[in-house]
């Protein structure tokens, strides 16, 4: 059977779930179409991550979709729980027994480790999965989800050997919303929703109990709904995951290919200046810098971990419904040229009004991007533009330029993505600490100009209106404001 190819494009967040299920569907089909396939197979664990993946193979597939249930999986397996789900879905489902087989096979391979003999089931059920993938001209599609692959929750690396990973770019909680949306979520799924064991910190060190909402707020850029000490815990985890993390592509084809594995050096260096920059960012959430200083700081960290030869950073008007340039670490004069431009205008104007990132791999042949003049003039050649959100609100863009053919990989979305979540939330408290401040100062100059008021009043044997009218007056002729007047008027009167 032909292989599809593989696909660079990065996780769509915030979709609904019927918005997920529609875009998943059709890739599939396509994938399918270009592999010359007929349909799909999916292996139901009991687990919601392969019920969710058999219901959007149903979605795309119809008929043509075969579940099966293995016993010898591993003990902990229940068929009959992954029956009852075929059944809800109304999906064809036949049972394999690889008991006999299994422990056929250990009696010729000398005896190993618990760990080794999990390895082996798992190879021995994989084999099994694609053998009778192969025989209908079936896609094999796979579990799993962009949280539990951050953190170090699948075995073995056993991702590569699916052709599909239709949810590998889905946060947990998304996975749950699409369950939820096929109906799956109603008293199926025995396993805990809501919390994630992620072993123990060392040999001595406590257990990594963490929940499913913090990891996936963490993951989505919501820094503020996730304590310090959980972040900390959370990045521990990546980085005892990331020996044997390869970050699948958005609905990944993995078929035999192991491409990613050349990068694997650069993922890990990326995913280094990631963190990096992330505590950066983390550290200027809560300090008391200028918003210039904190838009400068995001270019200029962003453009490091992205290694982009222009990083610039676009901020949404709500007033006026435009987008202003507002910070680039260029120092080409004309790029830093005031720009001004519509929601929906331009490539930056398009990821505010949909919400989601967008990719041009040659921005002097891409027909959305408008400012091809000073592109060819810059030497800038591909572009990554994704969106600034605070709790799904857009509140700008971020862009980056290479300056030679690039291809973004998922890593490099994903990245970006949580940089540009994480300013996001940095920019928006900067503005809250200056709009209480502004607030704070109206309502000293108000107390002030009341206290003047009230002693004109009595000093003068005038009226409310009157003072205020008098301080006005005053206000105009020597070109002060009410405030300096005020304060005038207590120094002199007072004292």
């Amino acid at each position: 059977m032909a292989r599809a190819n593989m696909i660079n494009a990065g996780p769509v967040m915030h979709l609904s779930a019927q918005a997920q299920i529609l875009e998943i569907t059709e890739w599939l089909r396509l994938q399918a179409e270009l592999s010359r396939a007929c349909g799909a197979l999916v292996e139901l664990t009991g687990h919601v991550d392969s019920a969710v993946a058999a219901a959007l193979a149903k979605e795309a597939f119809g008929e043509h979709v075969l579940a099966l249930t293995l016993r010898g999986r591993d003990p902990s397996h229940d068929s009959n729980l992954a029956s009852r789900i075929s059944s809800q879905l109304g999906i064809r489902c036949e049972q394999l027994d690889l008991t006999a087989c299994f422990h056929s096979l250990l009696s010729v391979i000398p005896k190993g480790t618990n760990e080794l003999t999990r390895a082996t089931r798992c190879r021995l059920r994989l084999v099994a999965l694609r053998h009778i993938a192969a025989t209908h001209n079936y896609l094999l599609l796979g579990p799993g989800n962009r949280t539990d692959f951050e953190v170090g929750r699948f075995p073995y690396s056993e991702e590569y050997l699916f052709d599909l990973l239709p949810t590998a770019h889905l946060l947990r909680t998304e996975v749950l919303q699409i369950a939820d949306h096929f109906g799956l979520q109603a008293g199926l799924f025995e396993e805990s929703a809501a919390l994630f064991d992620g072993g123990p910190l060392g040999k001595e060190g406590p257990r990594q109990v963490l929940t499913y909402n913090d990891l996936d707020a963490y993951l989505s850029g919501d820094f503020m709904a996730v304590p310090k000490e959980v972040q900390h815990r959370i990045r521990v985890l990546q980085q005892h995951a990331s020996q044997k993390r390869r970050r699948p592509l958005r609905f990944t084809h993995l078929g035999t290919s192991h491409e990613s594995h050349l990068e694997s050096i650069d993922e890990q260096e990326t995913y280094d200046r990631s963190i990096e920059a992330l505590t950066l960012i983390s550290k200027a959430i809560t300090s008391d810098q200028y918003l210039e200083d904190i838009l400068g700081l995001v270019v200029m960290v962003t453009a490091e971990v992205t290694k982009s030869s222009v990083c610039s950073l676009w901020l949404l008007d709500d007033k006026e419904g435009v987008l202003r340039l507002r910070a680039t670490q260029s120092i080409d004069q004309e790029y830093l040229k005031d720009r001004v431009l519509r929601v929906g205008e331009g490539v930056v104007g398009k990821v505010v009004a949909e919400n989601r990132p967008y990719i041009a791999h040659n921005v002097l042949d891409d027909p959305i991007f408008k400012e091809k003049e000073l592109a060819r003039r810059m030497g800038l050649v591909s572009m990554l533009s994704v969106p600034m959100r605070v709790k799904d609100r857009v509140i700008g863009v971020v862009n980056c330029y290479t300056s030679h053919p690039h291809v973004f990989s998922d890593l490099q979305m994903n990245v970006l993505t949580t940089v540009a979540n994480q300013a996001a939330v940095a920019i928006e408290n900067t503005e809250l600490m200056v709009q209480t401040k502004v607030i704070s100062e109206e309502l000293e100059r108000r107390k002030i100009i009341e206290r003047a008021k009230d002693l004109l009043m009595k000093r003068l044997d005038l009226s409310g209106e009157d003072a205020y009218r008098w301080l006005q007056k005053r206000s105009m002729n020597t070109r002060k404001s009410m405030r300096e007047v005020s304060e005038a008027v207590l120094l002199t009167m007072e004292s």
